[in-house]
């Protein structure tokens, strides 16, 4: 095989590896209010799931929740108490001691603060 073969060989298999390289990071972002949600919860018993370690199978699932809230910020939420939400658009109707249901994405629950957290949540009731 003569050097310019064995060349455009090599080029070949760097372009398509490049090719393939690039799009597996550079995925489409999901869409959490579209998607279909995997389970419905109480924001308390998703909480309860978290500290006996059976949450992690929810990481990075769309899940609703269920709760009174608790606490406002810009853009986000605490419901009961146990789920910290984030949402995608600011949500400015909101008031303490409403119960809503949201659809987010289960990022993690953080040991310190004793919380479940939410991003990309959309308000549905």
């Amino acid at each position: 095989m003569s050097k310019q073969r064995k060349f455009l060989i090599l080029i070949l298999i760097l372009l398509v590896g490049g090719y393939l390289g690039y799009n597996y990071i550079y995925q489409d972002h999901r869409d959490i209010k579209s998607e279909t949600p995997q389970l419905e919860i109480t924001a308390p018993y998703l909480l309860e799931r978290f500290k006996t370690n059976d949450g992690a199978a929810l990481l990075n699932k769309t899940i609703t929740v269920t709760g009174v809230i608790t606490s406002l910020e810009e853009g986000a939420v605490t419901l009961d108490e146990s789920v910290y939400a984030s949402f995608i658009e600011k949500k400015s109707e909101l008031k303490v001691n409403e119960k809503l249901q949201i659809k987010g994405r289960c990022i993690g629950y953080d040991e310190l603060f004793e919380i479940v957290k939410l991003d990309q949540c959309s308000l549905l009731k």
